[in-house]
């Protein structure tokens, strides 16, 4: 008998140049003055993520009518990454008086004005086993911000209990790979090769 799936056996950490570096120097000497005890504006922001919702899949069908009105349904001559919702969400818990809300708004907005860079660095999510060892890796690529959650502020709530707020991303493409072999310099193999021999990643 297999052991059920573990929610949180997972690794996703924002890539290392997710933050520009002039908001880096910005935020670290916040981070000083506020005595929050990280080493990086990052490992800050990474220790808040609480969980992420995978995205859905769809495979829509096109339809075709025959004599006396019988509909037959055929595959889509569309391409398989189009088929996923296409959305991230990443959930976080709200912490120090809402800073890594504020944090994650700057950065992200600078994502959204500056036009020398079109998308956000590819997201990685690890999935591991019961050891802790990767069994297969997911890779979000040309990443976009869609949407960050309201923050609600309430005089008559005193309770510390625990807040979070979301952030969903947007992907052009998503690429899976088995962590298969055991040699180091072997290539992993992408779901998606496995089935349509293609060379490349995109389809």
């Amino acid at each position: 008998m297999r052991l059920s799936s573990q929610n949180n056996q997972f690794i996703f950490n924002y890539p290392n140049d997710f933050i520009p570096k002039e908001i880096e120097e910005r935020m670290l000497l916040f981070m000083e003055k506020n005595f929050i005890p990280y080493d990086s504006v990052l490992d800050f922001i990474n220790s808040t993520i609480k969980e992420i919702t995978f995205p859905s899949i769809q495979f829509n069908t096109s339809t075709q009518t025959l004599k006396r009105g019988k509909e037959v349904h055929f595959k889509n001559a569309g391409s398989v990454y189009d088929n996923f919702t296409r959305e991230l969400d990443i959930t976080f818990r709200s912490v120090d008086s809402h800073i890594n809300y504020f944090m994650l708004f700057e950065i992200l907005n600078e994502y959204y004005l500056n036009n020398k860079t079109p998308y956000i660095p590819i997201f990685n999510l690890d999935i591991l086993d019961k050891n802790g060892d990767i069994v297969y890796t997911i890779v979000f690529r040309e990443v976009l911000l869609k949407s960050e959650s309201e923050l609600r502020l309430s005089y008559h709530v005193t309770d510390i209990s625990e807040k979070t707020f979301s952030i969903t991303f947007l992907f052009n493409f998503i690429d899976i790979y088995w962590k298969i072999e055991d040699e180091p310099n072997t290539p992993d193999k992408n779901i998606f090769d496995i089935y349509l021999n293609e060379p490349k990643h995109r389809i």
